[in-house]
């Protein structure tokens, strides 16, 4: 599934490496939820399944903020990513 999601990045215009050749968008979001994933000791299913509830958490007024806004807020914005990927894979449609 992050495989998708990296792809769907890519076909979204986000780039894979910078112009010095560090990973970027395509290859660090995917990572950051991996990362979370670990740490919340769950599924990448489970973090779809949930998604609103990981938002909340890692976002500005949740309990996980401290962590959600870790570089350059890369994890709460691979979270919210994430979700637009969840709803476009399950409904369809070009948006997101």
């Amino acid at each position: 599934m992050l495989e998708n999601f990296k792809q769907y990045l890519i076909n979204k215009g986000y780039k894979e490496y910078s112009a010095n050749l560090s990973p970027s968008t395509c290859q660090d979001y995917p990572y950051r939820l991996r990362r979370l994933i670990e740490k919340e000791n769950i599924t990448i299913e489970q973090l779809a399944t949930d998604i609103n509830k990981y938002i909340e958490l890692y976002g500005k007024s949740g309990e996980k903020w401290c962590v959600g806004c870790r570089s350059h807020e890369s994890y709460i914005n691979s979270l919210k990513h994430f979700r637009k990927f969840i709803l476009v894979s399950r409904f369809g449609g070009q948006n997101g």
